[in-house]
């Protein structure tokens, strides 16, 4: 595998320059400083809040009809007030994005290890810092004073421990404290030991555990190792959240477990582990295996001036795969806005799972790029929110089925948010589901469709009951709802208003969502006579329609916007990632998307890294390979820190992880019935090759091409099945695969 380290001239500066390791369930943050290392440490499930039984508002119910009748009547204002007023939760909510300190809760730093090493760092040379995204390893050489040192630090998948070991090769004296807000801390021979509790009741502890050669001495505020070679860190941090147990005893266990095993054995599984996920699929874009002096920042410097490095591509691919192993795998919770890094006790957004684009966004790459178990703690997580929604559904609009808004948290949050216009969108969980669906197009596995398949079933009862008769047009629409966080210009008074009935992304969504549960209904052989009612439903709502500039309409009306840049492009939901508008079956719809992103740029849109990511995927779909590199170097040059984490600004994960799909959606897709090989190659990824990217219908799929032409594939599926290929500018393949088979086309 190539193309695969992060490597820098210095220490970091900044939490945004750091290196991030994690296994699922811990994070840390290396600095690599000299004089006093810093591990900034997290725990998945480390959250503070609790779950606010009042947070869903029967007001709303109450004044439901009356929203709706301010809205067909076109009194925009006045039903804009009136859901301000009720279509949002009790209480405080998300705590306009802090819930630190309210029910809502946030995500939480477990806290930062400071290991005091030199007095100054003013005769360090040739210092490297480095981290091998194949082997989840980071590594750290100086050479101080002449004497020569190293570091290594990982996580371990199996032990759940953060491992850091410091050798040199003289001996070396080293302090160590720990720091956390609102904890007891205890340093008691040569460990140290944390813990702490929230306001919910959620308890909390921490571990490190020191092994050395040298002697080892507490005091009341550090531990301090003298006369080493060699210093090996043993670091857990443990919670409650998911059952009742001695939090203390736990992170202790789990350090001086670690400690029976030997560190080589413990770091050569940790590099197999990443090194057996990451090599499942590779993209090979005819750059060069960069061995180069040049640092990360160096490049992305480049970059920004005007140069191409095809070879920071791959990486940044392989990095955002490498973030998912890192903060996806065998978890309790889904990667939040963060994955599972965070340096501060009140993460902006409380770092929590915004559901109307982010952590779906979070998880469009699992399928395709081949890490499937990655996703499974989200398709939980959306079952864990259904049981919530509803009682959701019920109190805060009498209706069945289950519902979910904005945004979400570990303790069940499902009522809207605190504000209306950004809080309201009752189809995000419905766009949840779409996850399940793809689960099954990919895997094709019948028992987790029947598992998962009440999901779909409730979100589609609680739109049954919701849905209503558009007086004007006779369409069913969702009202009172919203095109997520945009605004339009109300005709008759100017004012800024969200709120309007049935806009387009609530259309498609249900579109998708009642088409799927419907096939989902035959391919189980159950529930008939509500596939029935859904059809029936689903052919009564609004289509997606052209609008006056030659665009997508967002709403059912063709407003104008308010905010013409806007970072969310709901309208185009059809486009990616459902596949309800595309280049085969809606020609016209087809070009009118690409309209309403050229309107959108021009005007300033794409400017958070998670909307340049979405954009990517829009291209992809389009075909249009030129206009995915120019946003992906945009996306590297304008919202990417030095550490490569996506910069919305402040850091969010999703663009990362959106980008690393819309690059594999850049060299094989599959949304419309058949395989298609390198649709949206750029200009100048003139001759690559790809290999394990998987395609709906169970297939794994591998390319070579030249000049921009494929010049060999393969499919292989381990459960069989039939397809077809297209590749070269039409020319097609089909096949038909018995279990564990495969095809090979060389041209």
């Amino acid at each position: 595998m190539k193309n695969t380290h992060l490597y820098y001239k210095s220490p970091a500066c900044e939490w945004t320059e750091a290196l991030p390791l994690g296994n699922g369930k811990l994070g840390a943050m290396v600095y690599g400083s000299v004089e006093v290392e810093q591990l900034q440490l997290n725990e998945e499930t480390l959250w503070s809040g609790w779950h606010d039984e009042y947070a869903d508002n029967p007001e709303c119910a109450e004044h439901l009809n009356e929203m709706r009748e301010l809205i067909f009547a076109g009194k925009l204002t006045e039903a804009e007030s009136a859901a301000q007023k009720y279509l949002v939760c009790r209480g405080d909510g998300s705590g306009d994005g802090h819930g630190y300190g309210h029910s809502y809760g946030s995500f939480e730093s477990a806290g930062q290890l400071f290991i005091k090493l030199h007095d100054s760092d003013a005769d360090v040379e040739n210092y490297r810092r480095e981290l091998d995204i194949s082997r989840g390893e980071a590594m750290i050489e100086y050479t101080y004073n002449s004497q020569h040192f190293e570091r290594q630090y990982f996580v371990s998948p199996t032990k759940n421990c953060i491992i850091a070991r410091i050798a040199s090769s003289d001996d070396f004296k080293a302090e160590l404290h720990y720091e956390r807000e609102n904890v007891h801390l205890e340093y008691v021979d040569d460990e140290i030991i944390m813990t702490g509790s929230f306001k919910n009741g959620l308890e909390y502890a921490g571990a490190v555990k020191v092994i050395s050669d040298g002697s080892i001495s507490n005091g009341a505020e550090n531990l301090v190792v003298e006369n080493a070679h060699e210093i090996i860190l043993y670091i857990n941090i443990t919670t409650d959240y998911k059952e009742p147990i001695n939090v203390r005893a736990a992170s202790i266990d789990a350090v001086r477990g670690c400690t029976e095993c030997d560190y080589n054995e413990l770091r050569h599984e940790t590099n197999e582990h990443f090194y057996s996920m990451l090599s499942r699929a590779e993209i090979d874009l005819g750059a060069d295996d960069y061995c180069g002096e040049l640092a990360i920042d160096e490049r992305l410097a480049l970059l920004k001036a005007g140069a191409d490095d095809r070879a920071l591509v791959e990486l940044y691919w392989q990095f955002g795969r490498y973030l998912m192993i890192s903060s996806s795998y065998n978890c309790v919770l889904p990667a939040n806005l963060q994955g599972i890094w965070s340096g501060d006790y009140s993460t902006i957004w409380s770092a929590d799972y915004h559901i109307n684009i982010n952590i779906q966004m979070n998880y469009w790459l699992t399928e395709i790029t081949n890490l499937p178990e990655c996703g499974d703690a989200f398709l939980r997580y959306i079952k864990f929110i259904s049981e919530f929604g509803r009682k959701t559904a019920e109190k805060q609009y009498n209706c069945g089925g289950w519902v979910a808004h904005t945004i979400t948290n570990p303790w069940g949050f499902t009522a809207p948010g605190e504000g209306a216009s950004w809080g309201s969108f009752m189809c995000a969980g419905a766009w949840c589901c779409e996850h399940i669906w793809e689960r099954w197009l990919f895997s094709n596995d019948k028992k987790f469709l029947r598992r998962y398949y009440p999901v779909m079933r409730g979100a589609c009862e609680f739109f049954l009951d919701f849905l209503c008769e558009d007086p004007n047009t006779g369409y069913l629409v969702t009202a009172p709802s919203n095109s997520p966080e945009n605004h339009y210009r109300d005709p008759s008074t100017g004012e800024t208003i969200s709120i309007c009935a049935g806009p387009t992304m609530d259309n498609s969504i249900l579109y998708e969502l009642f088409s799927n549960t419907i096939e989902s209904t035959k391919i189980l052989g159950i529930d008939k006579d509500f596939a029935s009612k859904l059809q029936k439903t689903r052919d009564r709502l609004p289509p997606i329609r052209v609008g006056k500039y030659g665009q997508i309409m967002e709403w059912q009306e063709d407003f104008e916007e308010t905010e013409p840049g806007h970072r969310h492009l709901s309208m185009l939901y059809g486009l990616h990632p459902s596949n309800l508008i595309t280049k085969t079956r809606t020609p016209e719809l087809f070009d009118a998307a690409k309209v309403s992103i050229e309107r959108r740029l021009s005007s300033g849109g794409g400017h958070t890294g998670w909307s340049r990511a979405w954009i990517i995927n829009f291209y992809a779909r389009l075909g249009m390979g030129d206009e995915c590199e120019k946003h992906i170097h945009a996306l590297l040059s304008k919202s990417t820190y030095n550490n490569l984490f996506d910069a919305h600004p402040p850091f969010q994960i999703d663009g990362n992880f959106g980008a690393c799909a819309g690059i594999a959606e850049m060299l094989v897709q599959s949304h419309d019935g058949f395989i298609e090989l390198i649709p949206a190659l750029p200009a100048s990824w003139k001759d690559g090759s790809f290999k394990g990217l998987c395609a709906r219908g169970g297939f794994i799929v591998s390319a070579e091409w030249k000049d921009g032409k494929v010049c060999s594939f393969s499919v292989q599926s381990e459960h069989g099945g039939a397809g077809e290929v297209r590749y070269n500018g039409g020319r097609k393949l089909s096949f038909e695969l018995s279990a564990n088979g495969s095809v090979q086309k060389q041209m």
